[in-house]
């Protein structure tokens, strides 16, 4: 590895064409620290400069032949720029000398004779001042490659932040689909669990469903939090699993007309369906939430006896919520002003079975619940159509059941491929009772 000019020992070309005064500066720089080159004119000074790389200091005649100090100093000048040019002129000489000073060829000048403690002097302030720039270049280059290297190092991290942030993108996307994926299958064992309970009792097949609706609707408007409205929808949603088990004489009679017993029978389905979801961890909570539906607010409900707040608050909403739409469903109310008559049995029972606060809350929700159900029925304009005859993208204006009573697609569904080639193969092995309601083509372009 070559030495950098700051490392080698610094250089001084003395040029002229009397052998005597090159020995006289060789003898006066003798002990200074510098090697001492010399050359008999300006063409081989020249050559001198080319062959090395560092020289300090050229001090020149100005009188020589062929090549004046001025001319050689000037082509010196191209040669090792950041050598100093130092003139040794006479009197007669000062006008050439002044001008090179001016124009930049040489840096000092010396009068001949030269006093030699002046001229040691001005060789050493020339060679401090040369290493000293060369330091500085040295410097500037080690900084130029630190920048560059953390220019090169930056662009790394660039790209490998880039990347990561790519990776963890990638990975976010992935979760994300993972946990859509989740919910939807949660989403969807919830609906196959529910649909068990609604083939125990055709002229039920929606309560759970509205159910739902109502009791989510009534938690939306209390302002409960996403968890919290979660847990109440699967637990009204699935209340009615543990029905499964209860003989079908207690389940078919009206609430009023139950024994003792057989109310006592009938109620135990809330510990069934607890029971029977509790391995399932997603629904611990709804589990707790149907157990306590059957609990009053005056305390005189079961299977705990809990009263006022101490039932949980899902357990009062749903308690309530399915009151009201298994009342408005049961045909021995008839048809006329049904709902208003159940809100008003709730009013009744305010206070002993139902919660006080809640009974107005829920009563807006199911309100809003059958008000939507009307209005989808008055204004949409749908069509009957068999699988022949569906395409992608229509959407399933009213539960689609199979002929054994299983919800196949829910009011609101778009069909799609799948979907639609699934209709076909129910239809051919536990067909719907009829053709499937659809919005029509020129609704959904509305």
């Amino acid at each position: 590895m070559s030495e950098s000019p700051t490392e080698l020992t610094p250089q001084v070309l003395c040029v002229d064409d009397e052998k005597s005064i090159l020995k006289s500066l060789r003898r006066v720089l003798i002990d200074e620290e510098c090697e001492i080159l010399t050359a008999p004119s300006g063409a081989e000074g020249l050559a001198i400069l080319r062959e090395e790389e560092n020289v300090a200091l050229i001090i020149s005649d100005q009188r020589m032949p062929e090549m004046t100090g001025v001319e050689f100093l000037k082509q010196a000048k191209t040669i090792a720029p950041s050598a100093y040019r130092v003139m040794l002129t006479g009197y007669a000489d000062i006008k050439a000398t002044m001008d090179a000073v001016n124009h930049g060829e040489i840096w000092r000048y010396i009068s001949k004779p030269w006093d030699d403690e002046q001229l040691i002097l001005l060789v050493r302030d020339a060679i401090r001042h040369y290493k000293l720039e060369n330091e500085n270049k040295r410097l500037q280059g080690v900084i130029e490659e630190k920048n560059q290297e953390l220019k090169d190092w930056n662009e790394r991290l660039k790209q490998r932040v880039l990347s990561q942030t790519n990776l963890i993108r990638e990975r976010n996307e992935n979760l994300a689909q993972k946990n859509r994926n989740l919910r939807e299958s949660f989403e969807q064992n919830l609906l196959a669990f529910s649909n068990l309970s609604a083939l125990r009792d055709d002229s039920q097949r929606n309560h759970s469903f509205s159910t739902a609706s109502i009791a989510t609707k009534a938690g939306e408007l209390l302002e409960l939090d996403s968890t919290e409205l979660k847990n109440i929808r699967a637990a009204a949603l699935l209340h009615g699993i543990g029905k499964l088990v209860i003989p079908d004489d207690i389940l078919q009679k009206a609430e009023e007309d139950l024994t003792p017993r057989e109310k006592a029978i009938f109620n135990s389905y809330t510990i069934r369906s607890q029971t029977a979801i509790g391995a399932i961890d997603d629904l611990h909570e709804a589990g707790k939430i149907i157990r306590h539906i059957t609990e009053q607010f005056d305390g005189k409900g079961s299977p705990d006896h809990l009263a006022g707040e101490n039932i949980p608050l899902g357990s009062r909403v749903v308690a309530i919520a399915e009151y009201i739409d298994r009342m408005f469903k049961s045909e021995h109310l008839g048809t006329y002003g049904v709902l208003d008559r159940v809100i008003d049995n709730c009013n009744a029972l305010a206070g002993t079975r139902f919660d006080p606060t809640l009974v107005p809350v829920v009563a807006k929700a199911s309100q809003q619940h059958y008000a939507e159900t009307e209005s989808e029925d008055t204004e949409l304009k749908r069509e009957e159509l068999y699988p022949m005859d569906l395409k992608v993208g229509m959407i399933i204006s009213r539960d689609v059941y199979s002929g054994t009573g299983i919800l196949l697609l829910k009011q609101g569904s778009a069909l799609s491929s799948e979907s639609i080639s699934a209709l076909k193969r129910y239809y051919d092995t536990d067909p719907p009772d009829g053709p499937l309601l659809v919005l029509k083509e020129d609704q959904l372009k509305g």
